[in-house]
């Protein structure tokens, strides 16, 4: 297994591929495998290219099916497709956002499609920590601007909006001067409040996130360079 030893570990079914010792003929008129396999017969392509008008192509991207790991599908419990998928194999894959390779392994798939209801055109494009960090941010950003139409926030409302802000800017969804929202939420907190540790914290964390979004200016003091800008302007309030 020293093949997957860098592979990113699944919480659930690990980091190496699940042998069944099932290997279905991908030519076999009863074998439809799904389209992330890559094993399409001539004839798939062909039935494919009749219902939907065009041939699909299939980049090599790096992913590989792993033989012998193959495990039957039940139809009747798959979202209705135009062609089912009686067989699902683990896929070795490079994940879209930390370009590392992890498995999109065959019971995984039967929970998505079987389980969850997912249509069989969804696919894993990251793996699963890049997943939940995605749908963490996604988490994020709604309470943040759920929390942007509250009229008047409480001081837990106030620190939790200044929480998200700075999550979002960390994650690089909100551009770094939004740094100066945060202060000014910041500022809103009660003196009495101040010397706890969420409030201390959050207040490290801005100081990091300027720092880090911050961008040289040339020596002749011309307009800054860089993707960078902290959007903190001299004179802003500093938080205590």
């Amino acid at each position: 297994m020293e093949d997957f030893a860098d592979h990113v570990e699944h919480p659930r079914y690990g980091s190496v591929p699940r042998f069944t010792g099932l290997d279905p003929n991908p030519d076999a008129p009863e074998v439809h495998l799904h389209w992330n396999t890559g094993c399409l017969t001539q004839a798939q392509i062909r039935t494919m290219e009749r219902l939907l008008g065009w041939c699909p192509a299939f980049p090599d991207d790096g992913t590989r099916v792993v033989r012998g790991t193959a495990v039957a599908a039940d139809l009747s419990r798959q979202t209705p497709a135009t062609v089912p998928v009686t067989h699902y194999y683990d896929v070795d894959k490079v994940c879209r956002d930390c370009g590392r390779r992890f498995i999109f392994f065959a019971d995984e798939q039967k929970h998505w499609y079987e389980e969850l209801g997912f249509p069989l055109e969804a696919d894993a494009v990251c793996c699963t920590p890049c997943r939940k960090r995605l749908q963490r941010v996604a988490r994020m950003r709604a309470r943040y601007e759920q929390l942007v139409h509250v009229p008047l926030r409480t001081t837990e409302e106030t620190l939790e909006m200044a929480d998200c802000c700075l999550g979002l800017i960390e994650e690089a969804i909100f551009h770094p001067r939004q740094t100066q929202r945060v202060r000014m939420l910041l500022n809103r907190i009660p003196g009495d409040r101040r010397s706890e540790q969420r409030f201390q914290e959050l207040k490290g964390r801005v100081r990091g996130a300027e720092t880090k979004g911050k961008v040289d200016r040339p020596p002749n003091g011309g307009p800054a360079t860089g993707s960078g800008n902290s959007g903190v302007r001299e004179g802003l309030p500093a938080v205590g």
